[in-house]
């Protein structure tokens, strides 16, 4: 199936539930709600706009997508976000959604689970992060990282971005379930575990140094899809300057609006080392369960590999900004 028909069918499904706008700004829109005056969502996928792709013919070959993470190699660089909830869509959402991305070589994410959901998809083989909220009770967020560690988790870590909750529209959600952590505090619940621990929502060059500092063990650089704060920065906005910090120390991943190879392909030369899908995953569930998430991971895979293969990147390795042109603003407005 094709990406624009799978992400029909996911639309069908959805309006058939009456769940449509649970997933969807307005329907046939590849957007979501996010805060206040929705431009951080309108703004990730504009962004990726300012950046196209020089060919490099001469000499080029069919190129390879497969990384290495956490001492483990898998098909794509092309990774689940970290997805919770689900429940309205289907049965077991999360262990289909592993299902699924197991059958495509990549990498599962967990976000807000019960024991019992995150140890049914560490129970589907697939390697697996958990990634907990930040709570009030450091003491939960011990015990669900040594939980998944306990369970066979490869990595664990928190959402940094999300100190002081969400937001969609005007609505704020647990902002009191939730609190500040500090650089002694994450010290902390990175040394509860012997797993790489990854702080997800960087988005400065100084949360990236207290990163290092606290022995991180990877980094997501995020704006949790618009829906932490309106007008927040592009994580490729922000890339560059972070990876200047992080060097090859630990691996950085990419989310929020990605939607097609080609961001994949952006986000890599700009410096990321892997990023998480999450809404477009989502859509898969809904189109076919979990074949349709395999489907939508392998679609993008073979489309970030053809353009590696046109603009003569043999690797993800080799891929870097010398691939890319940038656009002006002027040109953008049009």
């Amino acid at each position: 199936m094709e990406y624009g028909e799978l992400l029909k069918m996911a639309q069908t499904h959805l309006k058939a539930k009456g769940i449509l706008g649970n997933y969807l700004l307005d329907e046939g829109s590849l957007l979501r709600e996010g805060a206040e005056t929705n431009f951080v969502v309108r703004f990730n996928r504009r962004y990726f706009d300012r950046f196209g792709f020089k060919f490099r013919m001469i000499d080029a070959e069919e190129a390879s997508t497969e990384v290495s993470l956490f001492n483990r190699k898998f098909s794509t660089p092309i990774l689940s976000a970290a997805l919770s909830g689900l429940t309205d869509i289907t049965e077991k959402p999360l262990v289909k959604v592993a299902t699924g991305v197991k059958a495509s070589g990549s990498m599962m994410w967990v976000g807000i689970a019960s024991p019992q959901q995150v140890q049914e998809v560490l129970q589907v083989q697939v390697p697996t992060v958990r990634i907990v909220k930040p709570f009030q009770d450091i003491e939960t967020m011990i015990r669900e990282l040594q939980e998944a560690e306990a369970g066979g988790a490869i990595a664990v870590g928190t959402d940094i971005d999300f100190f002081f909750g969400g937001k969609r529209a005007d609505r704020v959600f647990a902002p009191k379930a939730m609190a500040p952590r500090s650089v002694k505090e994450l010290r902390r619940l990175a040394a509860s575990t012997r797993l790489p621990f990854i702080l997800k929502g960087v988005l400065s060059a100084q949360d990236a140094e207290k990163a290092l500092e606290i022995g991180a063990g990877g980094i997501v650089v995020s704006n949790h899809s618009g829906v932490v704060l309106d007008y927040a920065a592009h994580p490729l906005e922000v890339l560059p300057e972070v990876k200047k910090v992080i060097g090859d120390r630990m691996p950085i991943f990419v989310d929020s609006g990605i939607r097609r190879g080609s961001d994949v392909m952006k986000a890599l030369a700009l410096g990321a080392d892997a990023v998480l899908v999450g809404w477009l995953l989502v859509m898969g569930l809904a189109a076919n369960e979990s074949a349709g998430v395999a489907e939508i991971i392998n679609i993008l895979t073979e489309e970030l590999r053809r353009i590696m293969s046109v603009t003569g990147c043999r690797t993800v390795a080799e891929i870097d900004d010398t691939i890319l042109v940038r656009r002006n603003d002027l040109f953008l407005s049009h």
